[in-house]
């Protein structure tokens, strides 16, 4: 009987200092998801510690216009602001892509000098 005792004690203790133990500082989208805490099918992704949410950073990601995109009949008026690089047609030398700013990704793909954009504004 005290041995079954001292058993469950044991096993008392053991478990309120494990889950007692300082959980990893969570700082960011990539820290949020390893720790194996929700992450939201948003765009941006969003990843949820406790009370805490962490956006996923897809600055500098870079997206290629598709065909689909190209071919819209209209463009939905929202300020999502893209830097679309576009090839400019020079006549007697190569010309530089410039980066400009789209008010959405719609808008920059409709452009047919556009092949690819990032999120945000140039």
């Amino acid at each position: 009987m005290k041995k079954t005792i001292l058993i469950a004690i044991f096993i008392i203790a053991a478990i309120a200092i494990l889950s007692s133990a300082p959980k990893p500082k969570i700082t960011n989208f990539d820290e949020c998801a390893a720790a194996g805490n929700p992450v939201m099918e948003s765009y941006p992704r969003q990843c949820r510690d406790g009370d805490i949410t962490y956006v996923e950073n897809i600055t500098g990601q870079v997206f290629a216009c598709t065909e689909e995109q190209r071919n819209v009949d209209a463009c939905i008026d929202i300020y999502q602001p893209v830097c679309a690089t576009v090839n400019i047609q020079c006549i007697t030398t190569p010309c530089n892509p410039i980066k400009e700013t789209y008010s959405n990704s719609c808008r920059a793909c409709k452009n047919s000098l556009v092949d690819f954009y990032t999120i945000g504004e140039c």
